[in-house]
C-alpha cells in the first residue's frame, strides 16, 4: 500500500515540477485547504493552490527536488501522508535550499483519491 501513495506523491510533484499545472486537478480536490508553511495563513480552493505552484515556478528554477519515504496512515476513505522533502532552486538571482516535512491528508471522492488538506513544515 506505501507504494501506491509514493506513486502518488511522485506524481503530483511531477505536475508541478514539469510546469503541467493543469495535471494537478487530478490530485486536488476542489475544496482542498492549504496551510502555509509555519501556520501562517491559509490558501482555499484547488485554483488558487494550483496558482501558487505557477507563481512559485514562473520566477524560480527548481535544480533538485528530493522526497523521502512516505509514511501512510490510512483509516477508511481518508489517508494521512507523512513524508520529508529537500529542494534547492534559484529565484530572483537568489540560490536557496530547504529541506521540511510535507503533511497530505488524502480522501476518497468519487472513488478517487484527492488531497484536502496539505501543510509544510520547514525543518
Amino acid at each position: 500500500m506505501t507504494d501506491q501513495w509514493s506513486n502518488f506523491v511522485r506524481a503530483m510533484d511531477q505536475c508541478w515540477l514539469q510546469r503541467r499545472f493543469d495535471d494537478l486537478r487530478d490530485f486536488l480536490a476542489e475544496d482542498m485547504v492549504l496551510v502555509a508553511p509555519g501556520g501562517n495563513g491559509r490558501i482555499e480552493g484547488c485554483a488558487a493552490i494550483i496558482d501558487t505552484y505557477r507563481e512559485f515556478m514562473e520566477r524560480s528554477q527548481v535544480s533538485q527536488f528530493e522526497n523521502g519515504a512516505v509514511n501512510v496512515t490510512e483509516r477508511g476513505d481518508t489517508a494521512v501522508l507523512e513524508y520529508s522533502w529537500a529542494m534547492a532552486w534559484e529565484s530572483e538571482g537568489a540560490s536557496n535550499q530547504a529541506t521540511g516535512r510535507e503533511i497530505l491528508v488524502i480522501a476518497r471522492r468519487s472513488g478517487d483519491w484527492k488531497v484536502i488538506w496539505r501543510m509544510q513544515v520547514p525543518s
